[in-house]
């Protein structure tokens, strides 16, 4: 059988029936999610920090092309940017757009921005290219921009793109935004706020109430406001309008809603704290102040939030290069959960007096470079059984013969 005939019989007969009804192949709006990352400082923040963790973890990799796919991701990706540039860019468009799309040339690995290559579908294998849209920007006489149209577009094969695609329920293609589910918790932020600044901007509710039993009429009353405006320019300026009451009418109090009864703060924190929950960082990393649960919750942060963003990343280049290299984050990069190092120098000195790895193993386990004797080399045999420190045959319970020789001498003993 030849390879063609097999991987003809490999391929999955669903295949055309995904690809043509999977509507996500399109690149998705992100603008409302950029401006979110932009305008609320709680999704900036924590989005920085999840970007801050993922470029501190470089990459392990083991295997045939360790060097050079090692240079790639942890050195040199191309020859205009530095890794940390690169990937803060990647891990950026895989939250707002829930896909990152690397082109790699056979040298090098370059970033192309999530929201302008589109993912066509293949009806035999998987995906038949990438193509990545190119959008000509009209301008008026002016030189203002009036129109924004999709010129041309560059096509690229699957074997020139490593894709990272985020979960998506309606489509194994793209993956879509981690802040998409975010956007009622947006539009209620957003509502928030701008009640609050109208509370303060209101005019509905006079500053300033002037009596008199008088009847007056429209234009004695302009005059009298603009005579109050004239003298007192420093009460009035920025504050609300006042009002005439005549006739001898009065004034009801209508409200008795304050600014402090309407909890604010507590309202604002409440979004902030879902918000930064959504997005994988414990709240309490975001908030200043001492304390005692801060160890539990960057492990938990780690644990739950970047190293399986990373996996995603790992396992999308190691799938691109055939698997010929083994890549795993480094996890004992991370400080937050490496115990401290009076815990780390007994659990290895347990290790190495109960006789289960060398010395110069523990030596390795600490991070210190391996001494290379014979003493430090060899598997130290425990001490704690009488004799065995010289002879391991040596020790322990006493034989049949020697038992019965005690017992002769206690019995001579006892009869004298």
């Amino acid at each position: 059988m030849g390879l063609k005939s097999w991987i003809a019989e490999k391929l999955n007969p669903a295949q055309p029936y995904i690809a043509s009804q999977d509507p996500y192949n399109v690149p998705q709006s992100i603008v409302d999610y950029k401006t979110a990352f932009r305008e609320i400082e709680v999704v900036h923040r924590s989005i920085e920090m999840v970007i801050n963790a993922l470029v501190s973890i470089p990459f392990v990799v083991d295997g045939g092309a360790a060097k050079k796919i090692n240079k790639l991701l942890n050195v040199k990706p191309n020859p205009f940017e530095d890794r940390v540039r690169l990937f803060r860019r990647a891990f950026l468009d895989f939250y707002l757009d829930g896909n990152a799309f690397f082109y790699y040339d056979k040298e090098s690995l370059y970033l192309l921005p999530a929201n302008d290559v589109e993912v066509v579908a293949d009806s035999k294998t998987f995906i038949s290219h990438y193509n990545y849209l190119i959008y000509d920007q009209q301008t008026d006489w002016y030189g203002f921009a009036k129109e924004t149209t999709r010129d041309a577009k560059i096509t690229f094969t699957p074997d020139e793109i490593v894709q990272v695609k985020s979960d998506n329920d309606q489509s194994i293609f793209r993956g879509d935004s981690k802040l998409k589910n975010l956007q009622r918790l947006f539009e209620l932020y957003y509502e928030l706020l701008d009640f609050q600044r109208q509370f303060f901007k209101n005019n509905a509710i006079p500053g300033l109430v002037l009596k008199t039993d008088n009847v007056l009429s429209s234009k004695i009353k302009e005059r009298m406001l603009e005579s109050w405006r004239a003298s007192y320019s420093n009460i009035f300026n920025g504050a609300r309008s006042p009002a005439i009451l005549d006739g001898g009418l009065d004034i009801d109090r209508f409200s008795e809603v304050k600014f402090n009864e309407l909890d604010f703060e507590n309202s604002v924190e409440r979004i902030q704290m879902d918000i930064a929950k959504a997005i994988g960082v414990p709240y309490v990393l975001l908030k200043s102040g001492n304390n005692a649960n801060i160890a539990a919750n960057e492990v938990l942060f780690y644990n739950h939030t970047v190293l399986p963003i990373l996996e995603q990343f790992c396992s999308a280049f190691g799938h691109f290069f055939n698997n010929l290299t083994l890549i795993t984050p480094d996890k004992r990069s991370v400080s937050a959960l490496q115990p401290d190092l009076r815990t780390q120098a007994q659990y290895y000195s347990t290790l190495v007096n109960t006789g289960i790895i060398t010395p110069d193993e523990a030596r390795g386990g600490l991070g210190m470079g391996e001494m290379n004797v014979d003493e430090t080399n060899c598997i130290r045999v425990p001490q704690n059984i009488t004799g065995s420190a010289t002879d391991p045959s040596q020790g322990g319970r006493p034989s049949e013969d020697e038992i019965q020789i005690s017992t002769q001498d206690n019995e001579d003993l006892a009869n004298e």
